[in-house]
């Protein structure tokens, strides 16, 4: 395989989102172990570590422009460079006030690499394949949010070293992607992917950026919508499941361990419905997702009784749900042009994120309202909305 081949750029590519989903499952409980060791709230650890959240989203149409000016190898490059010197930073500059200010400049960097990452893979990939490529990225990405807490029981919590061992990870990543000296003359298709994203995100910043955005939302509702989706859930399963599990008199251990399952179903599960949303359609496959994850939550409040119904459960429920992105990320390609993608993807990013900001808040009141059922209602109503867009689309389309 050589550089600046379309699978070494796909390779180099998930190495880099391997590294991201690393620091994701690796900083963001550190900074709570941290901040909570030092007597800090909930409410002011939960503030500073979603602060990186509204960043991307606040800053969301200036990412475009970036890419244009950057390209795509350097916003990745710059990106995850960016929060490697960020994480060296951290231990010696840790007040509250300058973790928050850090957490913001990550979202921002990291932002770049992951919408500039997703433009990439979206340009390099073939209709036929993209679906699988997006199930590969989705399975790297959850590999390293799972491995991040692994890798955090070896570095410890305490002093500057779990911060640089961090940073090291972090940086190794991008060295398949420091070999490709220049990917806008590896072949004509490249050259002319830079052109089009360039032309692309010069004239949405001189249209109005926001304006141009709102348009993505009006000309994609399904994509959009599954972004929002899978945002709020996500976020929401991710910070709040192991509460519930408590609600339900489980051990800690069972509770947290609930989390574990419900990712491993996320990783085992992307490549095969990959694979089968290329054989039959991402819509297709997107709606059968859905309707799985409307089932399964309502499915928990009686199944954490037998271990054989949840754990399998908890598995299966866990990869349909993180379809919603890695299949909405593929229909993005599949419907935009390369000169408008780098917008179209910005503002799937921004949704997503607002939907990761709203997940937790709202599944903690829902929890509040209706200990025992609310989180799982919440969570089934938020994918039957999405079957119901896809319903409703399809019906008009005919």
């Amino acid at each position: 395989m050589q550089p600046n081949s379309p699978h070494w750029i796909l390779a180099a590519v998930f190495s880099t989102s391997l590294g991201v989903g690393l620091i994701f499952g690796f900083e963001l409980p550190l900074i709570a172990i941290v901040l909570s060791r030092s007597g800090h709230s909930t409410l002011l650890i939960g503030a500073v570590i979603a602060v990186s959240l509204v960043a991307v989203t606040l800053i969301g149409p200036l990412y475009p422009r970036a890419i244009a000016r950057l390209g795509l190898q350097r916003s990745v490059m710059s990106g995850v460079g960016a929060a490697v010197v960020i994480l060296f930073v951290m231990p010696y500059w840790n007040s509250v006030a300058a973790w928050a200010v850090l957490q913001i400049a990550t979202g921002c960097a990291l932002g770049l690499s992951w919408i500039a990452s997703e433009i990439w893979m979206n340009t390099v990939s073939g209709n036929q394949s993209r679906g699988t490529v997006m199930g590969i990225y989705g399975t790297v990405f959850s590999i390293g949010t799972v491995a991040g807490p692994v890798l955090l029981e070896f570095t410890g919590t305490s002093g500057a070293l779990p911060f640089l061992i961090g940073g090291l990870c972090l940086a190794c990543t991008l060295l398949p992607l420091a070999l490709i000296r220049d990917v806008a003359a590896s072949s004509a298709a490249h050259a002319a992917q830079s052109a089009t994203v360039a032309h692309a995100a010069s004239s949405s910043m001189r249209r109005g950026a926001l304006r141009e955005l709102v348009g993505f939302l009006q000309a994609a509702p399904v994509v959009m919508v599954a972004a929002a989706v899978a945002g709020l859930v996500e976020s929401a399963d991710l910070s709040l499941l192991p509460l519930f599990g408590l609600h339900l008199r489980m051990g800690e251990r069972a509770a947290l361990l609930m989390v574990t399952v419900f990712l491993a179903g996320n990783v085992a599960l992307q490549l095969p419905i990959g694979l089968l949303a290329d054989r039959f359609g991402r819509r297709a496959m997107l709606g059968i997702c859905s309707a799985a994850s409307a089932i399964g939550p309502l499915l928990l409040p009686d199944a954490y009784n037998t271990p054989t119904l949840l754990w399998p459960l908890l598995f299966a429920w866990g990869g349909t749900l993180y379809a919603f992105y890695s299949q909405g990320v593929a229909m993005l390609g599949e419907q935009f042009s390369k000169r408008d993608l780098a917008g179209a993807n910005t503002a799937f990013v921004m949704v997503y994120c607002i939907g990761g900001i709203l997940g937790p808040s709202i599944g903690g009141w829902a929890m509040g309202q209706w200990p025992n059922r609310g989180l799982p209602a919440l969570l089934a109503i938020a994918a039957a909305s999405l079957l119901a867009v896809l319903a409703l689309r399809r019906r008009v389309s005919r």
